[in-house]
């Protein structure tokens, strides 16, 4: 469902979002009113409806103009006030939710991190909007299989693809897709920072798609925490994991 205005939110830096009341359908751009005229936020729930209802995997096109319109999204446009008190907790907003895509917005303290998962079968658009972020990601050799017991229990490969690569607001949305430019990736906030994120289609625990978590047990460096010791293309050796308790 669509999230209510934010504005009753208890979170720092969050005071109101400007969506629609209702899910978005992609016959809502046949209004009279020009496209450019609707807010951004609105404008991006309309896109993404077009691009990912029916349509597990987007097309090219449709990501780019996805990825078009988040990167014209500031902090204002989502209720959010960049120079506010400092965050003290890693926080979601679930702005809008659909059985074929979500839009949410992370708000992560200086230092915290989101630790290293994977989106199965899922593309993923993530637009940092305030502060500074560091991303390490990585793709499986072998995607042919979902995660398993097994890979609990058995190291498999996987190839360094970003190695605590920092991301600005002024930078383009990271894009991962179900099998390459990195759908394993781990963030870890540089400053306080904002990021939204769209994920299409969402995890779905009792479908098939769940979040799972891993470590990196052989290879230079475990993580972006400790990313200089990795290098992109570099194959390191990871197993999945329980979900860690530290973040």
């Amino acid at each position: 469902m669509p999230a209510e205005p934010a504005d009753t939110v208890e979170l720092p830096r969050v005071e109101s979002l400007s969506m629609s009341n209702r899910n978005p359908t992609p016959e809502d751009d046949s209004s009279q009113q020009d496209a450019t005229e609707r807010p951004l936020m609105y404008r991006l729930a309309q896109a993404c409806a077009r691009h990912f209802l029916g349509h597990p995997v987007p097309s090219p096109e449709g990501v780019k103009e996805i990825a078009d319109l988040m990167q014209q999204i500031r902090a204002p446009d989502l209720g959010l006030v960049e120079d506010g008190p400092k965050l003290q907790h890693i926080e979601f907003v679930d702005v809008l939710e659909t059985p074929h895509f979500t839009v949410g917005i992370f708000l992560i303290p200086e230092g915290r991190f989101l630790p290293l998962h994977d989106h199965p079968g899922m593309t993923v658009l993530s637009k940092v909007v305030f502060g500074e972020l560091l991303v390490t990601s990585y793709d499986k050799a072998d995607y042919s299989r979902p995660t398993s017991q097994h890979d609990f229990e058995v190291p498999f490969p996987a190839v360094v693809r970003s190695a605590g690569e920092l991301v600005r607001k002024e930078d383009a949305p990271k894009v991962l897709h179900p099998t390459y430019d990195g759908n394993l990736h781990e963030f870890v906030a540089h400053t306080d920072c904002g990021l939204l994120d769209i994920l299409a289609p969402p995890y779905d625990f009792e479908g098939g798609r769940p979040c799972n978590y891993f470590q990196v047990v052989e290879g230079n460096g475990a993580s972006s925490r400790s990313s200089a010791q990795l290098q992109v293309g570099n194959v390191v050796k990871m197993v999945a994991t329980e979900v860690p308790t530290d973040f």
